[in-house]
């Protein structure tokens, strides 16, 4: 099943005990396994190692404060997210939810992956309490599971240089602050929340041609574009001409995320779903 960009369900995580990012996500020919011998790892980063088989997993609960290069092995046959969150002092992550403090929990972003996959992230731990979730879910009966795994962070956080010479994606309140040029390869995206909102980052190859009022007219429907719609001649999308590459967990403000991707040439869409309308068409040469 897709990972449609217009996930509404990323605004009930704001109210609701469910991690839901985006159930399944198809084959992401964009996004780049990530272990001992890829671009995150040579940034030298402290390394944490998930392995779930889908029942059970090794994330630790305790760890120091600090920048981590979160390795996800995702050996079981369904998809799953693996994303992490910080409460308040004192709040458990259901007394959060209950209580609709949202708000006050910070959203840190994480990664999915399909079945058998292993992907990888950098992240900022800093100290406090925080929970690490595991959406599963299960096409053929429908069903999604959440598993909140709490961890304890420790200490103080180190001194650490803001990471430079990566693409430097921003994202703002129904906007994207972006480069003026991409180029085709391997390459670590920096994608930073800059805005006063909750949002996630996907990105999708299009055929060449679209324009943005056709994209969110495609993800969001045609009332979030008025006056847009399909004419006769008129480029029109379908499901088989979006390609995913790449889904990202939310970020709360002030919070990023590195990851690895592997463009090929060609026309991309970034987009947020939980920012309606917020879209972004850009051209990898």
């Amino acid at each position: 099943m897709h990972r449609c960009l217009h996930v509404f369900v990323l605004i009930t995580l704001l109210v609701s005990s469910t991690m839901l990012t985006a159930a399944a996500y198809d084959a992401t020919p964009g996004a780049t396994p990530t272990g001992s011998d890829s671009l995150l790892a040579e940034l030298g980063y402290p390394e944490i190692r998930v392995t779930t088989d889908g029942t059970t997993h090794d994330l630790p609960t305790e760890l120091e404060a600090g920048r981590y290069h979160v390795v996800f092995a995702n050996q079981s046959n369904l998809d799953i997210d693996l994303g992490f969150l910080q409460l308040p002092e004192g709040v458990t992550f259901d007394e959060a939810m209950a209580a609709r403090e949202s708000a006050e929990v910070v959203f840190n972003g994480g990664l999915y992956t399909n079945a058998g996959e292993t992907k990888g992230v950098v992240l900022d731990l800093i100290p406090g309490a925080w929970y690490a979730n595991l959406f599963m879910f299960d096409p053929a009966t429908n069903e999604d599971t959440d598993t909140q795994i709490a961890i304890t962070v420790t200490g103080e956080m180190p001194e650490i240089e803001d990471p430079t010479g990566h693409v430097e994606i921003g994202l703002v309140d129904m906007d994207f602050v972006v480069p003026d040029s991409f180029e085709a390869g391997p390459q670590i995206w920096h994608i930073t929340n800059q805005g006063q909102e909750l949002h996630h980052l996907a990105l999708d190859r299009v055929p060449e041609g679209m324009t943005e009022d056709q994209l969110i007219s495609y993800y969001y429907g045609p009332s979030a574009t008025p006056g847009v719609a399909a004419t006769p001649g008129e480029l029109a999308l379908s499901y088989e001409d979006i390609q995913p590459v790449f889904f990202g967990i939310p970020l709360s403000p002030g919070t990023f995320n590195l990851i690895e991707l592997d463009l090929e040439p060609g026309t991309y869409v970034l987009s947020s779903g939980i920012m309606l309308g917020m879209v972004e068409v850009v051209t990898v040469e």
